[in-house]
């Protein structure tokens, strides 16, 4: 892999998303997509929210625990990709975030029960059609994942989310043979999460750029990827006949 962008580079892309003063208030799509839009603002929009927490927690040296933020933003910005760029995938994101809603509700009625919660319940529709696979394994990531980036990533970014080893390390460390406390643990990959967020504030912003129509925009993100080597598309290694847009290459 070649060397990483410095995190200056890549803190200026993140902010220059963050930043985003043409989408502040409206978005003008095109016709086409309006349906994709409706779909996929919300992803979008949750990825950028992630991004400009983890830079707020950056700043006052909370970079670890960011780390569950930016995994959140990975979902978020993957799984948008995902949708919009495999045959089916807007209805299945669809039906997926209906199935999860639905459920949601269940569950709520079910633990504090009353007219109000029951009748919201009943009244969300209940789709039955295919949903996305799961997000991590052989799903989203296994099948848009062509260096094992997404995997890796997706690997280190869990285990500040999750129990895990870092829990304990991070904790307590052993110098001269005496533990010692550690109150503030180390960012051993401070730059390489700077350096992930980056790309998915990259795959999230050249989406918007596409449902604008804005040939301008994406070229300018192209311009960036090429850059700083992160990607602004994750499909152009599937089958033809799994892309949307088969004769895209860039």
């Amino acid at each position: 892999m070649a060397e990483l962008p410095s995190p200056e580079a890549l803190e200026a892309f993140i902010l220059r998303f963050l930043q985003d003063k043409s989408h502040s208030e409206q978005i003008m799509v095109l016709a086409e997509y309006q349906s994709d839009f409706l779909v996929l603002f919300g992803l979008i929009h949750r990825v950028r929210r992630l991004a400009r927490a983890y830079i707020l927690l950056r700043k006052q040296a909370f970079t670890t625990e960011g780390e569950v933020l930016v995994r959140a933003a990975m979902e978020h910005a993957v799984t948008a990709q995902y949708a919009f760029l495999t045959v089916g995938g807007i209805e299945r994101l669809n039906n997926s975030l209906g199935q999860a809603q639905k459920k949601y509700a269940a569950v709520i009625a079910a633990s504090s029960p009353s007219a109000e919660r029951d009748a919201w319940a009943a009244a969300l529709p209940d789709p039955t059609g295919p949903q996305l696979p799961p997000f991590s394994g052989a799903g989203i990531i296994g099948q848009l994942d062509t260096i094992k980036f997404l995997k890796t990533t997706y690997k280190v970014l869990s285990q500040t989310g999750h129990v895990s080893h870092e829990s304990q390390t991070d904790a307590i460390i052993e110098v001269d043979g005496e533990y010692r406390l550690q109150p503030e643990p180390e960012p051993f990959f401070e730059h390489e999460v700077l350096y992930a967020l980056t790309g998915f504030c990259l795959l999230a912003a050249w989406i918007i750029a596409r449902l604008e129509g804005n040939t301008r925009e994406e070229a300018r993100l192209q311009e960036f990827g090429v850059q700083l080597h992160v990607p602004w598309r994750l499909d152009t290694h599937l089958p033809a006949e799994r892309r949307r847009f088969p004769n895209e290459n860039t």
